[in-house]
């Protein structure tokens, strides 16, 4: 009997640019990388830890004016 061995994808790194616009009526543009693993992470966990990172950053109480995802590399 064979056994399959589950392997995992290597993690890639994405870069993120978000722009919101603060309680306070601030714009704000944050960008950066973030680590994702093809076959477990999926956009939307990866914008769901991006919102976590850009509500740590300025409360609840924003709005998501813009939002990119994509590949770090050129």
């Amino acid at each position: 009997m064979t056994t399959q061995t589950e392997t995992t994808a290597a993690p890639v790194t994405y870069h993120w640019i978000a722009t919101v616009q603060t309680s306070r009526g601030q714009i704000v543009t944050n960008d950066g990388p973030v680590d994702v693993t093809p076959g477990v992470h999926t956009h939307t966990s990866t914008y769901n830890a991006v919102i976590a990172n850009l509500t740590e950053k300025h409360g609840q109480e924003f709005g998501l004016l813009f939002f990119s995802l994509a590949p770090n590399r050129l």
